[in-house]
């Protein structure tokens, strides 16, 4: 997989290539825990719906339609964030719905069977807490955890059903999958 501005050159064939351009919202793929999130995304059988919780600049969303699943959901609290994820959904030419949504305010998290979650620890112990409106997903992929706070984070999700099945780290930044 090769994530890259638009203005770079484009990846070799059979290499799936993503261009993103992330304008005023977060996120270029270029992070150790966006990488650690696609390597375990990579891992998992595509298929069904899946949920990107925060967004961003859409760049786990299209990967994940480009892997195969469908349909794919996003949602961001910041409109900067939704304006981008279409925008990059549009020129890498996949489907991917994007809505605000504020996870800390809005309740419950929307959800699908799989859900890929790069958010900060706070904001991960909060969709922990308020859960998920409709099934608890059968595979979430939680990142934007330094090493040392993985174990918590997993741990606070296990309320849920939902226990580590892998864990992958990079520089100081883990990202765990859990299944139920």
């Amino acid at each position: 997989m090769h994530v890259r501005p638009p203005w770079a050159e484009p990846a070799p064939a059979g290499v799936l290539d993503i261009a993103i351009d992330p304008g005023q919202a977060f996120g270029t793929g270029a992070h150790d825990t966006t990488r650690l999130c696609l390597e375990l995304l990579l891992g998992l059988e595509p298929g069904g719906e899946l949920m990107d919780l925060g967004c961003g600049s859409g760049v786990l969303a299209i990967a994940a339609a480009k892997l195969g699943w469908d349909p794919v959901r996003g949602v961001d609290h910041e409109l900067e964030s939704v304006e981008a994820t279409r925008e990059n959904a549009a020129a890498n030419g996949v489907e991917v719905e994007v809505s605000r949504f504020d996870l800390l305010r809005d309740g419950p998290a929307p959800t699908a069977p799989t859900v890929v979650a790069n958010l900060l620890r706070p904001l991960l112990l909060a969709v922990a807490r308020a859960g998920f409106r409709g099934d608890v997903p059968s595979r979430l992929i939680i990142s934007g955890l330094l090493r040392e706070q993985a174990d918590e984070a997993a741990a606070a999700f296990g309320a849920h059903g939902l226990q580590e099945h892998a864990r992958l780290a990079g520089g100081d930044w883990a990202a765990v999958l859990l299944c139920r």
